[in-house]
């Protein structure tokens, strides 16, 4: 797009959904191609948000339209970025009347997340500073983020096809296990679990919410109950416990009609090398497949090679990865 006007970076608070309305449907077609995702309803909670102006963040206007836009959400003392995106089909970006040269949209999404940074490093009651920007290629945004005190980690998205993942139906469990799906009621136990599972690892580095059992409670609550990461499939997620308590769990949701996400899986540390992980990948895929899907996918830390180990065994592959980023405020000091 190439036009007369100058952009503007703008609060996001000023516009409405329905002006954002063509940004975000170039944002869902992007997922689509390259996550097998479909973003449609994420895009319409934030068209919620942005309506109720109630998400921080900037937007980039050009000759009227918004074709740009960075936010983040606020949990105590902690903001996540939550997206940056920036129209793929914009060709050309004038000069804005600072002076700058014309941008790329890679370079406006650097302007729009320069903007927001440096927002959130100056206001006195943020402590830390998360993001995950899935969509984006690791390497996309390194440098600004380094540059602003940011400690990176390489996260893989890894993905398979369910054909043939039924070779693993009669794997069976350990002497005092048992394997059942889950319930409603889980979320407590399930929240001490994770805390439990995570103490120690290197994604507790990259979500502070896996240190605390309330945190984790709040991740939780998250994925089962607001779908923050696509819709939750209680038919597909599954519980092994011992004695009634849980010792290991896997987490399911479907992120298109024909695509499921593994969105948690642990097991404690005293059952590990028993081969739990493995029969949860492969009841949670089976149950993908009866529910018409044929891809599953799942996120994991590179760092994390025992894990990334168990999932290339079980046929994924990574076909994406992103950066994931913290800044805290005692680190920079």
């Amino acid at each position: 797009m190439t036009s007369g006007i100058s952009y503007e970076v703008l609060d996001l608070r000023h516009f409405t959904a329905a002006m954002l309305r063509p940004l975000l449907a170039a944002e869902e077609r992007l997922w689509s191609e390259r996550l097998h995702w479909d973003y449609r309803p994420s895009a319409k909670l934030l068209m919620q948000y942005i309506d109720n102006r109630m998400l921080p963040g900037y937007a980039a206007v050009d000759a009227g339209r918004v074709a740009a836009y960075a936010f983040c959400v606020y949990e105590d003392t902690k903001a996540v970025v939550g997206d940056v995106f920036a129209d793929p089909d914009v060709a050309d970006w004038q000069p804005p009347a600072s002076g700058f040269a014309g941008q790329t949209p890679h370079e406006i999404e650097e302007t729009l997340l320069r903007h927001l940074l440096e927002t959130l490093e100056h206001s006195p009651h943020v402590d830390r500073i998360e993001s995950q920007l899935l969509l984006h290629p690791a390497g996309r945004h390194a440098t600004l983020f380094r540059a602003s005190g940011f400690a990176l980690y390489h996260r893989l998205f890894m993905t398979r096809q369910l054909d043939g993942i039924d070779r693993y139906a009669s794997a069976p469990l350990p002497a005092g296990l048992e394997l059942r799906l889950w319930r409603d009621d889980d979320l407590q136990a399930a929240s001490r679990l994770i805390c439990e599972c995570y103490a120690g690892h290197p994604d507790s580095l990259i979500n502070d919410q896996y240190r605390t059992v309330i945190g984790s409670l709040r991740f939780l609550h998250n994925i089962v109950r607001y779908s923050g990461c696509g819709t939750f499939a209680p038919a597909v997620s599954h519980v092994i416990t011992e004695r009634r308590e849980p010792v290991a769990l896997v987490l399911g949701s479907r992120v298109s009609p024909r695509a499921g996400h593994i969105t948690q899986l642990c097991v404690l540390p005293r059952f590990r090398k028993q081969g739990l992980g493995r029969l949860l990948l492969s009841v949670a895929a089976q149950a993908l497949l009866r529910h018409g899907m044929n891809e599953v996918s799942l996120t994991v830390t590179e760092a994390n090679t025992s894990a990334v180990d168990l999932y290339r065994r079980e046929g994924y592959v990574v076909s994406h990865s992103f950066d994931a980023g913290v800044w805290e405020r005692n680190r920079r000091a």
